[in-house]
């Protein structure tokens, strides 16, 4: 079976450069310890350290403004192509970031519009000259992307909110993986509030017919970076410059997570609720489908840890049950989707289970070296969505 912690306490922050130094120390020894067979849990687990510890993460670098950049809307250089794709679940249709208008998508539970925006990081001339969409907004910032989420609610959340990714398989754990992850797990405690992980579950450890917890890692909705409540009808365009709008994380954790415990407290379907993330970008790459900037000169591409989709949801699980696993069956999704890059493309078979055959784009061929050369480190294989 693979572990879980659910944990809940209380909302704080380092106050010493020495807190931040040991914290990261640990991060960097279950980096070590839990080698390629528990990559992606130490990826998640170091960066959730960056975001809870490191004084304005995510948010340095110099800020454009319109005098810099006249242009606040989109526009499509000629001859740009996006190899980033994603798409809601259930299916409506492969979405590509960096589009004119956001994508939008209904389901029992809300009415969706969302936006992806990425730097042109497979075509570094571009980010030099500044010429792709969004560049007015991105260029000269460290984040490599952000993603914008506007919810409008048919049903107000019966329970509470989770935020984050899953993955539909899990890896095997060595003792040593586990005992060095529970060690920073603890660590966490002190500094993180409300979050959820699990390695997922092997299939073949459970009985027959029993619903298998997919790989989870998820937070509460201050995982964002920022949120805007706004009346009906009076909710800011997500294509447009929302600089200083609403709430930032970066203007302090307490403030921002109380007020946004209070907009989760009166969650309304008269409001439209707009939330923005892009703390954890710079490490990131989801073009180049590869995590970078955590140690000097080291990347390390998505598929090295198995991973060809990542799901990205928020969702609930209301009513009490003695089952504490995040299983699908019991999750109310909000929002639900898969995202990859075709510059790494899973195999048609795998897009097959949640695009259908008649959905499947182009996609650009892949080294089988760059995609195997780590298999033997991997514990199980990661084929499934």
């Amino acid at each position: 079976m693979g572990s879980r912690v659910s944990i809940l306490a209380p909302i704080a922050m380092s106050e010493t450069h020495s807190s931040c130094f040991g914290c990261f120390g640990l991060a960097i020894l279950a980096w070590l310890a839990l080698g390629y067979s528990h990559s992606f849990a130490a990826v998640v687990l170091l960066l959730l350290f960056y975001y809870a510890f490191v004084p304005g993460f995510g948010h340095k670098g110099p800020v454009q403004t319109k005098s810099q950049h006249q242009h606040t809307t989109a526009v499509q250089p000629q001859g740009y192509q996006d190899p980033l794709r994603w798409t809601f679940l259930p299916s409506n249709g492969v979405q590509r970031a960096n589009t004119l208008e956001p994508s939008t998508y209904e389901n029992d539970l809300c009415v969706l519009k969302c936006l992806a925006m990425h730097r042109p990081t497979h075509e570094p001339w571009r980010e030099a000259a500044g010429n792709y969409p969004y560049a007015w907004h991105l260029h000269g910032r460290k984040r490599l992307w952000e993603i914008r989420v506007q919810m409008r609610l048919k049903e107000v959340p019966k329970s509470k909110l989770y935020f984050g990714i899953e993955l539909a398989d899990c890896e095997a754990a060595s003792a040593t993986a586990r005992q060095m992850k529970a060690v920073l797990i603890r660590a966490v405690q002190g500094v993180i509030g409300d979050f959820y992980y699990s390695d997922g579950e092997d299939p073949s450890e459970v009985m027959p017919g029993e619903e298998v917890e997919p790989s989870t890692f998820v937070m509460p909705l201050w995982a964002f970076d920022q949120f805007v409540v706004s009346e009906a009808g009076e909710e800011p365009e997500i294509t447009g410059d929302l600089t200083n709008v609403g709430m930032l994380r970066k203007d302090g954790l307490k403030a921002y997570a109380k007020e946004l415990q209070k907009c989760i407290n009166e969650f309304s379907k008269d409001k439209v609720y707009t939330f923005c993330i892009w703390g954890i970008s710079q490490f990131l790459d989801c073009i180049r489908w590869e995590v970078g900037g955590i140690f000097p000169g080291m990347t390390a591409n998505f598929s090295r840890f198995g991973l060809k989709v990542i799901n990205i949801a928020i969702y609930e699980m209301p009513g009490e049950h003695p089952d504490a696993r995040h299983l699908r069956s019991r999750k109310r999704y909000f929002l639900n989707v898969a995202m990859w890059s075709i510059l790494h493309s899973p195999e048609k078979r795998l897009l097959d289970e949640f695009l259908g055959p008649d959905e499947i784009e182009e996609t650009k061929p892949q080294s089988p070296r760059a995609m195997d050369v780590f298999a033997c480190c991997s514990g199980l294989s990661r084929v499934r969505l």
